[in-house]
């Protein structure tokens, strides 16, 4: 029987290239391991029922804030809320209806340029939790097309109106690519549109957590608190932003 002798240096270079495979192996291994855990499956998202009510990225140190802009009567409110945004170096996403971004392309652009993100709000503000999946489809789409013609870019997010989605509403935004979303830190605003104060003490007894989804409207009030309620963001210790700093697109 023949013997192989393997000379010290040899082996030594063979151990060396044994550690540097395994090494590489594990560092491979980790990186698919902790993308796994910090982002949702795209295809699980798209299988979801439910809208979701906070971001999936996992440790993203961000809490998105949504603006809705939809029945029109705000309309006064959205400059100076732009403006407050500015001051504070912010950049958040704005629900639109379709019916309203046909009324106001200018002040669409207006938000975009500011390096704010556009959602779909479904086109008109109804019940969509009572509309069958071709009539979900239809709203949406319409909204869709209107929304995404002006901003040349494709919108990601759909909320429907009232947050009230069903079944058939969920099936047919995430066929049309969208990531449905809702809330959990609501700050009621269009109820107390004279009082601030409410509006501030709401939010600070709120359990905003990593990747909460903050839900506001373009009201009197909101222009008021909008900064307090950056503050009492940034004092949790996250950062302010936009439903993809929370969400993986």
């Amino acid at each position: 029987m023949m013997l192989m002798v393997i000379s010290k240096s040899k082996l030594k270079k063979i151990l060396i290239f044994i550690l540097i495979l395994a090494f590489i192996i594990g560092g491979i291994a980790y990186i698919l391991k902790n993308k796994s855990q910090d982002t949702m499956n795209l295809l699980d998202m798209a299988g979801n029922t439910q809208p979701y009510t906070m971001g999936t990225v996992k440790n993203s140190g961000h809490v998105a804030i949504t603006c809705n802009v939809d029945l029109g009567w705000e309309d006064e409110y959205i400059e100076n809320i732009l403006e407050v945004l500015d001051k504070e170096n912010v950049k958040i996403t704005f629900a639109v209806t379709g019916k309203w971004a046909e009324k106001n392309k200018e002040m669409l652009l207006k938000m975009q340029e500011k390096g704010h993100e556009i959602a779909n709000h479904g086109y008109q503000h109804i019940n969509y939790d009572t509309l069958s999946y071709d009539e979900n489809l239809n709203e949406i789409k319409k909204s869709q097309q209107i929304i995404d013609d002006a901003t040349k870019k494709e919108s990601k997010f759909f909320q429907a109106p009232s947050g009230a989605f069903c079944d058939e509403t969920v099936k047919a935004a995430n066929d049309l690519g969208y990531i449905c979303y809702k809330w959990d830190v609501d700050t009621i605003d269009w109820m107390d549109k004279d009082n601030p104060e409410k509006i501030i003490e709401r939010i600070k007894k709120k359990d905003i957590k990593d990747g909460s989804i903050v839900l506001m409207h373009p009201t009197k009030a909101t222009t008021m608190c909008l900064d307090d309620i950056i503050s009492i963001i940034r004092i949790k210790g996250y950062v302010p932003g936009r439903l993809s700093d929370v969400f993986s697109v």
